[in-house]
């Protein structure tokens, strides 16, 4: 089965429970990968570290949580009327242009 790596790269257990320390990282992680959503490979130069990757089954939820999320938004701009749909696309560009400097 191919993996896939998650968007910010594969990254340590640790890393997946942020601040909450090792304990809430390494639960996060098992539950995870007892699910079938992500699974743990070795690190390539680095035998201290052992990276955390998408399964395919991990790929497709992630895939169908960001469909769900832009049928989501498409259907509450569709209710806007002409002049709130072009507030909020002035508001995106400014908001993009903030994000770029």
């Amino acid at each position: 089965m191919s993996s896939h790596r998650l968007r910010f790269h594969a990254f340590r257990a640790r890393q997946v429970g942020g601040r909450c320390g090792p304990v809430f990282s390494e639960a996060t992680v098992a539950a995870l990968e007892e699910m079938g959503i992500v699974e743990r490979k070795p690190h390539p130069t680095d035998g201290r570290q052992v990276n955390i990757e998408l399964t395919a089954k991990g790929a497709a939820m992630r895939k169908s949580a960001k469909d769900a999320k832009r049928t989501w938004l498409a259907e509450a701009i569709a209710q806007l009327d002409e002049q709130e749909r072009e507030t909020l696309f002035r508001a995106g560009e400014i908001i993009k242009r903030l994000a770029e400097k």
